[in-house]
């Protein structure tokens, strides 16, 4: 495909031409500089001057609509984008079926930017003797023997396979561009689960930073713990809250809000419905990936069922992947 060769051709443009290669889909792409992104930010169709995006540095109590200026709903977003992170993909896998996003720039090079979430944290048992497999350690004569694996979600159109996880880094704490040097790495290992109707995404990624582990860790522990409890406080209606924390397009982090609209049950069991949402909370090419939070809705799911953002098609609603939402019954 033409648009997936940077031979002697304009790296925006180029870009402009491959993001059409993924259907409804929201992923970034870039066959130049962090300065194209930039470039991306300025002319988005869109939503032109993201005026309904706040930094997520920037966002506070009054952003939130004042049914929901709640200390603990502020908390939770503000935890909630510390674990979001920006996904940068640099190989298109061979695998990627006929019809499928980005099928026309199989086993190309270039940068396809998403966003994700840490879903969950979990450090190696250091008695295996495995040694830590990211590329600073296997390049090394001396690996690290205590490192960690972090499960982060993502789209399935994002990160497709295991070749294009081990060309995915995951960058945290995006958060401006000014402080650029507060950004943390980890390095994807490999796909875990996945489903492609679903377009939900687990890549296993590895560091050795274990101080930036045992932040995650509690993190993680915070970010549990206030949706709990605002599922408790929130369980007496039906509230249609529903934000976004993503890297629009590939650029620093940012916080939307809207209402969902529709909730489609794809699947049931006795305890979980698998379903997809659509809502007006403002995305961008980029958003592909980020997490869609739902309020008093994904209660008690777990962290294996979270909603990623997947896209929006040409006439409607932006869409969600699919995730588990715990069912609530009543007793008679």
């Amino acid at each position: 495909m033409e648009s997936c060769s940077t031979d002697g051709e304009d790296t925006f443009q180029l870009a402009v031409l491959a993001r059409g290669d993924q259907g409804y889909h929201e992923t970034e792409v870039n066959f130049g500089s962090e300065a194209d992104l930039h470039k991306h930010w300025i002319d988005c169709e869109k939503n032109p001057r993201h005026t309904n995006f706040i930094p997520a540095k920037e966002f506070n109590i009054n952003n939130l609509p004042l049914e929901y200026r709640d200390e603990d709903i502020l908390k939770y977003i503000k935890t909630q984008s510390e674990l979001t992170v920006r996904v940068v993909s640099t190989f298109t896998s061979s695998k990627r079926p006929p019809g499928y996003a980005f099928y026309n720039c199989r086993g190309k090079k270039f940068q396809r930017l998403g966003t994700g979430f840490v879903q969950y944290v979990y450090r190696n048992d250091t008695r295996t003797g495995k040694t830590c497999p990211c590329p600073e350690c296997l390049s090394s004569q001396t690996p690290h023997v205590e490192w960690a694996k972090v499960k982060v979600r993502t789209a399935t159109h994002v990160v497709f396979d295991d070749a294009e996880a081990r060309n995915t880094v995951v960058e945290l704490f995006y958060d401006e561009d000014a402080d650029k040097g507060a950004v943390k790495r980890l390095y994807g290992d490999n796909v875990r689960f996945g489903a492609l109707q679903g377009d939900w995404c687990d890549m296993r990624c590895v560091t050795h930073d274990i101080e930036l582990v045992d932040y995650l860790k509690d993190t993680w522990g915070m970010w549990r713990w206030l949706e709990t409890k605002i599922n408790q406080k929130y369980s007496d209606q039906d509230h249609r809250f529903a934000v976004v924390v993503s890297h629009p397009h590939g650029c620093d982090k940012q916080v939307s809000v809207g209402t969902w609209k529709e909730r489609n049950v794809v699947d049931r069991s006795r305890d979980f419905d698998n379903c997809v949402y659509t809502y007006d909370t403002p995305t961008c090419p980029g958003s592909s990936g980020a997490p869609v939070w739902i309020l008093g809705k994904m209660k008690w799911a777990g962290f294996f069922g979270r909603h990623p953002h997947s896209g929006r098609p040409l006439n409607g609603l932006n869409v969600s992947a699919v995730g588990w939402d715990r069912r609530i019954t009543t007793s008679n």
